[in-house]
């Protein structure tokens, strides 16, 4: 891998397909998806799987254009996944403060 900026953490395969699915939906801060990008243009076991997930989610989204959640539902969803996101935001720092 290329070195990158201090700020930005180096993420392994594991966490960067845990995150693919907030990457391709746009649902991760401009940091994580820049991170995220960065490991996918040097992987390419990970670019091939976010290739695939790609893909289902087109699939999916052709199929079930028409369906729409309630907005109750909508409002809980983003309100758990902004709560992952912190979560795993913080594991993150936590851990590149462990290596320093």
């Amino acid at each position: 891998m290329t070195s990158r900026e201090p700020e930005q953490p180096d993420l392994d395969c594991r966490e960067v397909l845990e995150e693919v699915y907030l990457y391709i939906d746009g649902e991760c801060s401009d940091v994580r998806r820049s991170v995220i990008r960065a490991h996918l243009d040097e992987c390419s076991p990970c670019l091939a799987e976010y290739g695939i997930e790609e893909e289902v989610r087109t699939i999916v989204r052709r199929c079930c254009s028409q369906e729409r959640a309630p907005d109750e539902v909508k409002d809980r969803l983003r309100a758990k996944l902004n709560a992952i996101e912190q979560v795993g935001g913080a594991f993150t720092e936590t851990t590149a403060e462990r290596k320093r």
